[in-house]
């Protein structure tokens, strides 16, 4: 085995030989099938079940995006203070269950908005804190921070690999009521494993950024990386928006077909992850990042040229690659802009995944009904340049400083 190989398949080995790694890939795992399993279908549900029109369905992602804003900010920053993820991420997962399984048998419109906006805090974005929290404690997982970020943000596609697929069976068979029950439930069983298998004293003080070292307020990198990852995940949000529904309108296929599009990416996804955290570390994290974006422009441009279902299959896998960058990589990189506030970073980077749905519905939503749909993709490739530039022009903080 060559030194090459033997540095990749190392820091994949240490996500599932190490305890406190592993936990966090088996928890983002259950949540990627939870999420997988419904997330592809709110539009099409919202236009179906609460007879919601194509801007009222993507402006379901509004209300999340929004709470999503103000109180992860806010506790991500009191998380930094405290040295502790854990409090808040029980919180944040028991709060997702209460608030999607009443989604089960509501068929109001209103009802709807209330209870995702309630679901707007989620622990995605604590789980990936507390996952750097751990690298910066274990001495020999700091040069491979990107493959071991990379693994583990993989088992959130492996789990969006079977949830696409098997909300369409349950659609099929027992409707949107099981399918949110079956979500909420899966919550659940998330908050469970994160009691049994996450213990407290892994995580006293193992931040660099605990208390004593955590400057207050929110630095204004952070604020800039906040505006430019909310146009990358513009395009994110705009695709899970509105791809299901070109697929459905323009395209004329089957519910299922959509299952199968997101499942591709999420197949693909299992080998580009740890793949593009390999390579960051071996060209710099920054550069792969910004071929990431570039890329993203491509496929938005590709995806805007009416092609037909085979050509959007052969996209999905291209978008596996994409994802590793903006999704795996980014966060790294986001990271690295304010090392001593690793909970506020990662919020501001991964809150810009809710809050992006506000762009993507503004952006997408008023013109749905004008021009045809492919065509709006236009609008998130131009969100991805003014991104791109905008992340080259950040600068990443010393060695030391994030040791």
């Amino acid at each position: 085995m060559s030194k090459t190989e033997n540095s990749f398949v190392s820091g994949i080995k240490i996500v599932f030989t190490d305890r406190d790694f592993r936990t966090i890939f088996i928890s983002l795992f259950i949540i990627g099938l939870s999420v997988g399993g419904f997330m592809p279908y709110l539009t099409v549900w919202a236009t179906n079940t609460l007879h919601a029109t194509s801007f009222q369905a993507g402006f379901l992602f509004v209300p999340m995006s929004i709470i999503g804003l103000i109180v992860s900010f806010y506790l991500a920053s009191l998380s930094d203070k405290w040295g502790k993820r854990k409090p808040f991420i029980i919180w944040a997962l028991l709060i997702g269950t209460i608030s999607r399984v009443p989604l089960a048998f509501t068929h109001s419109y209103t009802i709807a908005l209330i209870l995702l906006a309630i679901g707007g805090f989620n622990a995605f974005s604590f789980f990936f804190a507390l996952l750097n929290d751990f690298i910066v404690k274990k001495q020999e997982s700091k040069s491979q921070a990107g493959t071991i970020t990379g693994t583990v943000r993989m088992a959130f596609s492996q789990g969006y690999i079977f949830g696409p697929m098997l909300g369409a069976l349950i659609i099929d068979h027992g409707g949107y009521t099981l399918l949110f029950l079956l979500s909420g439930l899966l919550s659940l069983a998330t908050l469970g494993w994160v009691l049994f298998a996450l213990k407290e004293d892994s995580m006293l003080q193992t931040s660099a950024h605990a208390s004593s070292k955590a400057p207050a307020g929110i630095p204004s990198v952070l604020i800039a990386v906040f505006v430019a990852a909310l146009f990358i995940f513009a395009g994110d949000s705009g695709r899970s928006m509105y791809l299901p529904l070109y697929i459905t309108d323009t395209l004329k296929q089957s519910v299922s077909i959509i299952g199968i599009l997101f499942t591709v990416t999420s197949v693909f996804e299992l080998v580009f992850m740890p793949l593009g955290g390999y390579f960051s570390d071996k060209i710099g994290v920054k550069r792969f990042f910004v071929i990431g974006i570039a890329c993203q422009v491509l496929y938005f441009v590709l995806t805007s040229l009416h092609l037909p279902l085979s050509g959007l299959i052969a996209l999905q896998v291209f978008y596996a690659f994409i994802l590793s960058a903006t999704m795996g990589v980014g966060m790294v990189y986001a990271q690295s802009l304010a090392p001593r506030q690793i909970g506020l970073a990662t919020t501001a980077y991964m809150t810009a995944i809710q809050t992006s749905a506000v762009v993507s519905s503004l952006a997408m939503g008023s013109l749905v009904s004008v021009i045809p749909l492919p065509s709006t993709f236009y609008i998130l490739a131009v969100f991805a340049v003014v991104s791109g530039v905008m992340f080259l022009f950040m600068k990443q903080k010393p060695a030391e400083e994030m040791s």
